[in-house]
């Protein structure tokens, strides 16, 4: 009895400060952006503790409240953020390690969204991708307008800025596959940090600057780029939609090895921390660069010549 009232206590002081989460993001501008990323947290922590039904029934619990707090339209959101944090605890709780919790809820999010989308598209007639493309069309037009108006208007112009908004449209779905990921990092992080601090066992991240790719990753980067290069698709097939798409995520897996690269040849030289942000900011403005970097890096191992010629 007196366990079932220490979970009945737990289970409702959880579901009163995802309420309090649910509220501040709601209602409180620029607080809500940073409360949004702790939303899952109770639900973790609840499921840190005890089984998984009885974090389930906390989950409902929370979709009640919420239909309080925000209306029934914010309830499929609500659902998400609890399932996030289940998925989170469960995994944590069953010994995962921290890759597969990251992309455990990377999955969860990227389905629960994708359900969330075609819901909107079948019950409300509404559909954001569309309404996206529509904003493209018409920055499009824009721009070609204060071109003209500039009297820099040619056809090549004309046709540079039509493809290059075609191509934005056709790497949406990347986009939004690498928002997803991103968005369960940032889930992740600081969840695990707060479990961490109230002294549950979380797994750890290898150190990123240790981050090296298969070098069957760039086999097939570099026959990707080949095949675009000498195929020439036509824009708007389905093949130029693949053929862009996975060209885009594999540019950002490179990014990612260049910027460990970068990471590591700073730590080797035991430069102040500040450096890295500062090495961040120029890696991004500089991305194709950082890009080729972590190509090489895949292709001849720069990281094993750094720490060469630093022990010598």
């Amino acid at each position: 009895m007196q366990d079932q009232a220490r979970r009945i206590t737990y289970g409702a002081m959880m579901v009163a400060l995802f309420a309090i989460l649910l509220a501040f993001t709601m209602y409180v501008p620029l607080l809500g952006v940073l409360t949004l990323l702790f939303i899952p947290l109770p639900i973790t922590l609840y499921r840190l503790r005890y089984d998984r039904l009885s974090t389930l029934l906390v989950a409902a619990c929370t979709w009640l409240i919420t239909l309080l707090i925000g209306g029934l339209l914010s309830i499929p959101s609500a659902i998400v953020l609890s399932m996030v944090g289940f998925v989170i605890g469960d995994t944590v709780r069953t010994s995962k390690s921290k890759l597969y919790v990251f992309m455990a809820t990377g999955l969860t999010l990227l389905v629960s969204l994708s359900v969330m989308y075609l819901g909107t598209v079948w019950f409300f007639k509404i559909n954001p991708i569309d309404q996206l493309l529509q904003q493209f069309q018409a920055v499009q037009e824009e721009a070609l307008t204060i071109l003209t108006g500039m009297g820099n208007t040619t056809r090549d112009v004309e046709r540079l800025v039509a493809e290059s908004f075609t191509y934005y449209q056709t790497i949406v779905p990347s986009l939004f596959i690498l928002s997803v990921f991103i968005a369960a990092y940032l889930f992740v992080m600081p969840i695990l940090a707060i479990a961490e601090r109230l002294r549950f066992e979380v797994p750890k991240f290898a150190s990123f600057v240790t981050m090296r790719l298969p070098f069957m990753t760039l086999v097939v980067y570099v026959g990707l780029l080949l095949f675009s290069i000498f195929s020439q698709t036509e824009q708007g097939t389905t093949l130029y939609l693949m053929e862009a798409n996975a060209i885009l995520i594999f540019r950002f897996l490179f990014f990612l090895q260049g910027l460990a690269l970068i990471y590591f040849a700073l730590q080797t030289m035991k430069l102040p921390r500040i450096v890295n942000v500062l090495a961040t900011m120029l890696a991004l403005f500089l991305s194709p660069f950082t890009v080729l970097l972590g190509s090489l890096d895949v292709a001849i191992n720069i990281r094993a010549w750094i720490g060469k010629d630093k022990r010598g």
